[in-house]
């Protein structure tokens, strides 16, 4: 299977984000250096051919990497592994994914802190609909040298369709003292009860499932800074079906 190598080094701190959009198989490493701050938009749509995206990070010392994917559409494999080695790195990863009809995805993301007073959160936040599969993993693993973390992992998933399913696999790896580190889960699920409420109220059906989803994701849209990035993946979502 033919692969495309994405390689981001930064420096000092970005002015705006960094924007891929992924469409085939492909590997994005991005290193943060010494106290600079760095922003990864990865917008990635399903292909007729399966793919598959790994995601890798390097955060030294001081320095701040912030991820946002947004992972829509079939036969996608998407693992996120970010490192930060350095005291004092901060690594978060905000994740939306939205799967219909047959769809299925295959998500995994980690953070690792090998330095000491880490920090960062994960947050994955997807929508399934139809019969469509998700398999969403979130770990987050403290080494022996990454006392004084603090970190989160947080999963939250809306199923429009009692036939859609989504396996949503939290985990912790801690092997230090004095660290700050949990994970919660929730599912969401849309009756026919609160559709009627729309329904009632002059709201259509696919009108109503679509503010759902757009209240249900806009949260972690919202935390896309630069204006321009989040028009864009604001678009790539309102395009899939």
């Amino acid at each position: 299977m033919q692969r495309s190598d994405i390689v981001v080094s930064i420096e000092k701190a970005q002015t705006e984000p960094t924007v891929i959009v992924v469409e085939e198989s492909t590997e994005i490493r991005v290193r943060v250096g010494s106290g600079a701050r760095a922003s990864i938009v990865c917008i990635c749509r399903g292909a007729p051919l399966p793919i598959h995206v790994m995601q890798s990070g390097e955060v030294a010392a001081g320095a701040t990497l912030h991820w946002i994917n947004i992972t829509l559409g079939d036969g996608i494999t998407q693992s996120l592994e970010s490192t930060c080695s350095g005291e004092g790195g901060v690594s978060t990863v905000d994740w939306i994914f939205r799967a219909s009809d047959h769809e299925k995805q295959t998500l995994s993301a980690k953070n690792i802190f090998s330095g000491a007073r880490g920090g960062g959160e994960i947050t994955m936040k997807g929508v399934a609909e139809g019969k469509a599969h998700v398999k969403a993993s979130g770990m987050i693993e403290i080494g022996e040298k990454g006392a004084g973390t603090h970190t989160y992992l947080s999963q939250h998933v809306l199923m429009l369709d009692p036939t859609a399913k989504v396996d949503a696999i939290p985990g912790l790896e801690i092997r230090t003292n004095d660290v700050k580190a949990s994970h919660s889960a929730t599912v969401s699920r849309v009756t026919p009860e609160d559709l009627f409420y729309f329904e009632s109220r002059g709201i259509a059906g696919l009108e109503a499932r679509r503010m759902y989803i757009d209240g249900f994701l806009g949260e972690i849209l919202s935390r896309i800074a630069d204006p321009k990035a989040r028009a864009q993946a604001e678009e790539a979502l309102q395009m899939h079906p």
